[in-house]
């Protein structure tokens, strides 16, 4: 990246093909990018739930010292918001699509917002905060931020089983990523 006239840093344009940022790292959603402050103490990745009766496709991450209601929520990457929306089921969500140095596609996804501070279209960059934690539809759950990393593009309403049969693990894994590995494994350090 290349400091502007101001002195600032210009987002990484020189690095995208039209209209797509390239996502050259990755940052946890919560705790400043480090999650520093929180945990998955809610689902883990591919936990049974009992609540769904399926394979949980994601990481339920909560704040460790109080509330988690309100707390920021970032963008993991760079990338293009492909849904903000509200559903009956989740709440507010976020969906980002990433493009991946090598032109891999990846999605983020982040569920049970209190807010939405991005709308459809828009280009976002990592750490760049998108939103805040929630409950859910009429706070349904306690606050948390469902997270999810999707290697195929599912409308965010997508949850692992088909006509109400859950999928194996190995079918989940074809759609959805173990969210703490892929970032560990492409986090751009200093």
């Amino acid at each position: 990246m290349v400091p502007g006239e101001d002195g600032n840093v210009d987002p990484p344009f020189e690095q995208s093909v039209p209209g797509r940022l390239i996502s050259d790292g990755f940052d946890y959603p919560v705790g400043g990018g480090t999650a520093q402050g929180f945990g998955v103490t809610g689902y883990g990745f591919l936990q049974w739930s009992n609540y769904s009766q399926t394979w949980h496709p994601g990481e339920d991450w909560n704040y460790l010292w109080g509330s988690s209601y309100g707390k920021a929520v970032l963008a993991v990457s760079n990338g293009t918001v492909k849904e903000s929306v509200w559903n009956t089921a989740q709440g507010n969500i976020i969906r980002i699509e990433h493009t991946l140095p090598d032109g891999r596609r990846i999605w983020s996804q982040y569920a049970h917002l209190a807010e939405r501070w991005v709308k459809e279209g828009d280009l976002v960059y990592q750490g760049q905060q998108i939103g805040t934690i929630g409950g859910g539809p009429n706070n349904k759950f306690v606050p948390h931020l469902h997270f999810e990393l999707r290697r195929a593009d599912l409308p965010s309403w997508a949850w692992p089983r088909l006509n109400g049969v859950p999928y194996t693990k190995s079918q989940a894994l074809e759609y959805w990523i173990d969210p703490s590995s892929f970032i560990e494994e492409h986090r751009r350090l200093p």
